[in-house]
C-alpha cells in the first residue's frame, strides 16, 4: 500500500477554523484540481457554457 505525505505548515493548521477551510486549502494546493478550475473559467468566459436551468420532477407521495 502506498502511502504519502502532505506537509500543511503550521500557519495553515492554526489560522483554519474548521475542517472545510482546511480542504479548501488542501485542494488549492493540487495543480490538477487547479488547471481543471482555470480550465472551466476560460470555457465560461468563451461562452461556451449553456445556463442552467433546473429540472423540478414531482414527487410521488402516498397522499396522492
Amino acid at each position: 500500500m502506498k502511502t504519502e505525505t502532505v506537509e500543511i505548515p503550521a500557519s495553515v493548521l492554526s489560522s483554519v477554523e474548521t475542517l472545510d477551510e482546511l480542504q479548501d486549502w488542501l485542494t488549492a494546493q493540487n495543480p490538477k484540481v487547479i488547471a481543471e478550475l482555470r480550465a472551466a473559467r476560460k470555457q465560461d468566459l468563451a461562452g461556451k457554457f449553456k445556463p442552467w436551468k433546473p429540472r423540478h420532477l414531482p414527487c410521488p407521495t402516498e397522499s396522492k
